[in-house]
């Protein structure tokens, strides 16, 4: 790590929270704290940059971070950067389901507020949770877990939405009883396996209700005939006959 700084460009792309896309921000600010340990021989530097974005003018906490330590495999230094508020480039918005119970809806966004933040296990604890309170609101009976997923089959027209949850089941207990962290892609899949039961057994069916009242209520149209006119034998036209 070496004290000199190079200088930094004034503008650069960083992805906006609110733009939702990579932005031109303008340097506003700096900030820069270094220390060094001569009998260590060893320092680190924390330097903090405020950007603002060109388009909606939202501010940036830039934390760029490096130490003695961080040396690249070519011996060039190198650094770590972290931004504030964190970036949601990445992040899953939840999903809208106007006929859940608000306390499985607040399962729900807790499950997927703990996927942002990268706390896959918890997600995954999230999910089970979840789906436990699915099978209570429908009245789906079962001794375990195991054996209500297999009692939502009656529910369920597409038979491989209960293969993934079994699928979905393996992979949380390896996280909530083995403290197994899941991968990201594991812990996203199980997400959208969960997305998948909410929509067919809430969404959908809520819907078809909807459709189904709308075709009740609708009033027939009326077909109005008009009356024909019938003309007298001294008023039809005469055709002259040659």
């Amino acid at each position: 790590m070496t004290d000199a700084q190079e200088p930094i460009p004034k503008k650069k792309k960083i992805f906006c929270n609110n733009c939702k896309r990579s932005t031109n921000h303008t340097l506003i600010g700096e900030h820069r704290i270094s220390e060094y340990d001569e009998r260590a021989d060893w320092g680190e530097v924390s330097t903090y940059r405020l950007w603002i974005c060109a388009g909606c003018e939202t501010g940036t906490l830039e934390d760029e971070y490096s130490n003695s330590d961080m040396v690249g495999d070519e011996g060039d230094d190198y650094s770590h950067f972290t931004f504030y508020p964190k970036r949601v480039r990445d992040d899953l918005a939840p999903k809208i389901f106007l006929k859940l119970k608000p306390k499985l809806k607040q399962i729900y966004k807790e499950a997927l507020a703990c996927f942002n933040s990268e706390s896959y296990i918890l997600c995954t604890a999230g999910l089970r949770a979840l789906l436990e309170g699915v099978c209570d609101d429908k009245h789906i009976k079962g001794k375990n877990l195991r054996d209500k997923i297999d009692n939502l089959q009656p529910l369920l027209a597409n038979k491989n939405i209960v293969k993934n949850l079994h699928h979905f089941r393996f992979t949380g207990n390896q996280a909530v009883h083995n403290l197994e962290s899941p991968t990201r892609e594991d812990t996203q899949l199980a997400i959208e396996v969960m997305q998948d039961l909410l929509n067919f057994l809430y969404e959908l069916d809520y819907k078809a209700s909807r459709l189904r009242a709308s075709a009740k209520t609708k009033p027939k149209k009326r077909v109005v005939q008009r009356p024909q006119t019938v003309m007298s034998p001294s008023e039809m036209p005469v055709t002259d006959l040659k």
